[in-house]
């Protein structure tokens, strides 16, 4: 069995540190991409939509494709090395509910701009505004590692609802080592 790892008191602050930054970039780039009708990007993958957002040393590129269904990627990176990384499908728009994709995905972007540091992978734990709804459900984690689930619903009715997992990207050296990103 692998021995968990012990960091000292001096890393343990450095990841707390970085951790601190990590959030604070994704909070201020989700509020400058898809949620902010942010201008999109040369997709690096053909058929996929590109939105990407740079801040000094930090640069987030969101990645996704479909519209009713628009499964994507959301990578943080930190000087060029991918160091956090979201997915998120699933469901998307209701069957029966296409009708409603623009207007249910304008109510979204709301929502997703009240992005805060209490849960900052998407919105927040509730938020309405006339006959929406929208809903996180943190399932499991936290930033470093954690699985979600978000709804919309209009009147009541589910709308659209996705799931994501993010976490943490740990590499590793020459002699395998993990290279922890706070170290970097």
């Amino acid at each position: 069995m692998a021995e968990k790892m012990h960091l000292s008191l001096e890393e343990e602050a450095r990841k707390e540190a970085w951790l601190s930054e990590l959030s604070k970039f994704i909070i201020e780039a989700n509020k400058n991409t898809w949620a902010a009708d942010g201008a999109e990007v040369a997709p690096q993958r053909p058929g996929y939509k590109e939105l990407e957002y740079k801040k000094g040393l930090w640069l987030l590129r969101d990645s996704y494709t479909g519209y009713f269904r628009a499964p994507g990627m959301t990578t943080v990176y930190h000087k060029d090395t991918p160091v956090w990384n979201m997915q998120y499908g699933g469901h998307g728009m209701t069957e029966g509910y296409e009708d409603r994709a623009k207007a249910t995905y304008q109510f979204l972007r709301a929502a997703l701009m009240q992005v805060s540091s209490k849960l900052l992978l998407r919105g927040p734990e509730h938020y309405e505004k006339e006959d929406y709804t929208y809903s996180f459900k943190l399932l499991d984690g936290d930033l470093i590692d954690c699985l979600w689930r978000e709804e919309v619903t209009e009147g009541g009715i589910l709308t659209f609802t996705q799931t994501g997992l993010a976490g943490i990207i740990i590499h590793r050296d020459p002699s395998r080592e993990p290279i922890l990103p706070w170290n970097t």
